[in-house]
This record gives structure tokens, sequence and C-alpha cells, in this order.
């Protein structure tokens, strides 16, 4: 008897296939090969181990190389349109860089570039001391310096100055924040001890200085970011903690996470800790995103005291953990931004201060379908925008959006549908509605909804 093996085909009658060549074209003819044979090989592999479905004929191979080819092909990251009113959406790439990109002097960036040489000494130089410079004047810090996240910031810093030794922090900061990543975890891996202060929901300075043994070496504040404790809860405050650190001798290090810094200019954020805030109450070092409330490129920015910040410079993990040049230049158009006092044009602020009329007059070249097409609701409504990436969970604002109802698909068909075209629209269900918050469109998005609109009219 022939072997369910035998209905897989050969490399060459797939190679051959017209659509899979069309597919492929844009490999070299070794890479062709070797997707072909690893497909085949992943067949042959779940026949033998007698996975369950239908034995694999030459058509259906045929299609899963095609698809790998295509995926292959894809652009990445690719766009997405972003409907779900969350401005800065973690999977969807967090703050937008927007027209930061257009201020990139690419023709520096595609050659040879002064990253790391000193023309006034010619030799080689800092490759953060531009950077620096901006930061120390922005926070009124005493140094600074940017690596690849936050998590590494905290990383670097807990490292240079805690390994093998304690580091207190209250239960109610150990955080779990999108990723599953989760601060004891980077605390275990930074090679210090943790020390857990206080309850779940109430720490008092008095937790911190009972549980102070000779072996502590820093005190940690970790802003709770994406969640919010109510009722019988009490916090240590950064003021508090500097008091307590001079007297024990130890440094304060702050995880503040989404790096507001001042004149954001909202009521929305008026319990969001800022960052000048805490440098000026005494803090030594804070640890902030770049890319959250700071509305630029991923990074990990540390600002505070040249003392600690040395040393870090000087920790080889630094090294591992630095910033490439794109990104440090996208950092640098936005660090320009904030000092020209700008910062409320930045793309992430820009797409908040939009006021629902603005949005409205916007979106006005939107035809929307009526009740003759299959469309039995595509109206507009407002709705409640976030901001996103841990800043105060629980606020949010006025926004504007499309509340759709299709006579053929369920809510979720729809949303499934729209994320599934070529550019996908991401969007929500509410109330059995797929809903789209323009507050998070481009203008140039509104042609691909339109598109997505038109084509389920039918």
């Amino acid at each position: 008897m022939e072997s369910p093996l035998a209905a897989l085909p050969p490399v060459h009658e797939v190679l051959r296939d017209p659509a899979f060549r069309e597919a492929s074209a844009g490999l070299a003819e070794v890479y062709r090969t070797a997707l072909v044979r690893r497909v085949i090989q992943q067949h042959r592999d779940r026949m033998r181990a007698g996975a369950a479905g239908p034995e694999p004929a030459a058509p259906a191979v045929i299609a899963a190389c095609i698809a790998e080819a295509e995926a292959l092909a894809r652009p990445f990251p690719r766009r997405v349109i972003n409907g779900t009113g969350v401005l800065i959406h973690t999977n969807l790439g967090r703050a937008p860089l927007g027209d930061l990109l257009q201020r990139l002097d690419l023709q520096a960036l595609s050659g040879y570039t002064d990253l790391e040489w000193d023309a006034a000494t010619q030799q080689r130089g800092s490759r953060d001391a531009a950077l620096q410079r901006q930061l120390r004047l922005l926070t009124g810090a005493e140094d600074a310096l940017v690596v690849n996240n936050c998590a590494s910031a905290l990383l670097l810093a807990l490292n240079t100055l805690a390994t093998g030794r304690e580091v207190l922090v209250s239960r109610g900061e150990l955080v779990e924040i999108g990723g599953s990543f989760r601060v004891p975890e980077i605390m275990q891996a930074s090679g210090c001890r943790l020390r857990e202060v206080g309850t779940t929901n109430r720490t008092r300075i008095a937790d911190f200085e009972e549980n102070a043994t000779p072996a502590a070496a820093v005190l940690l504040k970790v802003h709770q970011s994406n969640f919010v404790q109510r009722g019988f809860v009490e916090q240590v405050g950064v003021g508090q903690m500097v008091e307590l650190g001079a007297r024990l001798g130890v440094p304060v290090l702050e995880d503040n996470g989404s790096g507001l810094i001042r004149g954001a200019g909202n009521t929305l954020l008026d319990d969001e800790p800022r960052v000048e805030d805490s440098l000026r109450a005494g803090v030594d070092v804070v640890c902030f995103s770049a890319d959250k409330l700071f509305g630029g490129v991923q990074g990990g920015i540390i600002v505070g005291r040249a003392g600690p910040l040395a040393a870090m410079r000087g920790n080889p993990l630094y090294r591992a953990l630095r910033l490439d040049k794109v990104r440090m230049a996208l950092l640098d158009v936005a660090l320009k931004r904030h000092l020209s006092g700008g910062a409320d044009d930045l793309p992430l602020w820009h797409l908040f201060h939009t006021s629902t009329e603005e949005m409205e007059e916007r979106s006005e070249g939107l035809r929307l379908p009526g009740p003759e097409t299959r469309w039995a609701v595509c109206e507009r409504v407002p709705l409640r925008a976030t901001l996103g990436g841990g800043s105060n969970p629980e606020a949010s604002f006025p926004s504007l959006g499309l509340e759709l109802r299709h006579r053929d698909l369920s809510a979720e068909a729809l949303r499934r549908r729209f994320a599934a075209r070529a550019i996908p629209i991401v969007g929500y269900v509410q109330r059995d509605r797929f809903c789209l918050d323009l507050r998070t469109f481009f203008p140039h998005d509104l042609a691909e909804l339109q598109a997505a609109l038109d084509g389920l009219c039918g």
C-alpha cells in the first residue's frame, strides 16, 4: 500500500507553479527552494506524528508555500489604522511618530555620522553627549543617559546600584504591565535582592524604615501605571522616601514609567507623576519611557544625580542596552520639539488636543452608507477615548467615531473583517456594535476607511 506521504508534491513541482513563482518573486532561487523544502517537511512531520486533518494534496502544499512567501514579502512593521481611541496603544507601536520621521536628516543617516566622534578633539567621543545635554536642560537633572526601553533603564540602574544587596519596595508597587513584564522579575535579573515592605493596599514610610537593614542599597518607587487602588489605601510619597534615603545614606530610585514632562497642559493627567517634580523633590535617579507620554520613539531615559549615572555609564551592561543611531536621531527630534516649547505638536499630543469639532469637520468627506445598503447602522456618534500606555487608566475624554452594524455580519465578524484587510483597521465592539474612534485616525487613513465601508455595501 502506498504511503500517505506520497501525496506530498516534489519540490520541483511547487517551484514550477506560476502562482508560487509570482508570490516568491522577491526571493533568490536558493531561498525559494529552501522555503518549499521547509513547508513540505512541516507537512511530512505532521503526517508522521498522526496529526488530525486530511492528507495534504499538492494544491494545499502549494497554497501553504504561497502564504509563507507572501508573509516574507510583507513589510514589517506594516501600516495599521488605529480606530480604538487608545492613543498610546502598546500593540500598535505606542506613541505615533508622525512628522518626526520627516525631520530626520536622512542624508546624514544614510552615510557616516559623528555618532561617537568628537570633531574638536578628533578622537572617539560619547554617543549620548547630545541627548545628555538636552535632557539635562529639559528636566533639570545633573546627568542623563538613554537605553533601549524603560525596563532596560530599571535593569541597568538596579544592577549598577544594588547588585548583591537589598532593594526596598512597597508590595503595592510590585506591578505587572503589558507583555507579562513584572517588576520583581527585572529586579531578580539585575542581581539585587528584593525586600518587600508594607502590604498590598497600605504602605507607610515606617515600613521602609523598619525593614532597612545594613544590606539595603536602594529605596525603589514604582509607578503603578495601568491600575488604580481605591478605598482603604495608603502610599509613600517621593518626598518621604527622599528624606529617609538621606538619613540611611542610600539613593532613591523611581521607575516613573510614562515620562510626563512639565507643560503637558491638561487636567486629565493631574495625578500622573512628572519627571521634573520627582527630581525637584530630591529623587536620585528617575527612569521613564521615551515612547509613552514623552511622545517619542522607543527608549528608556535615565536622569538624576551625576554620581549614580556615571556609575551606570561605566557598567558593561550599558553597552548591551544602548540605543542605535536611528533611534537616537528620532529621540533628538522629539527632544528638540520639547525644548522649543512645541511639545503639544508632537504627534501624540496633537491627536490628544484635537477637538471633536475638528474631527467632525475632517470626517465630513466620508460618504456614510445609507439604509438602502447592507449596512443597518452607519453613523457618527460621540465616543470616549483614552491615553493608554499605563497613563491614568481610569480617565477618558470626549471623542467622535463611527458606530456600525451590518445586516449580514455580527459586530465581532465586522471587527475581524476590518482587521483582515491588507491595511488592517482595528476597532472594538460595544453594545453589539462595531465602533471606530476617529481620534486615532490620521487624515490619510480616511480613504482606506471609505474603501472598507464601500466594500461591504453590497
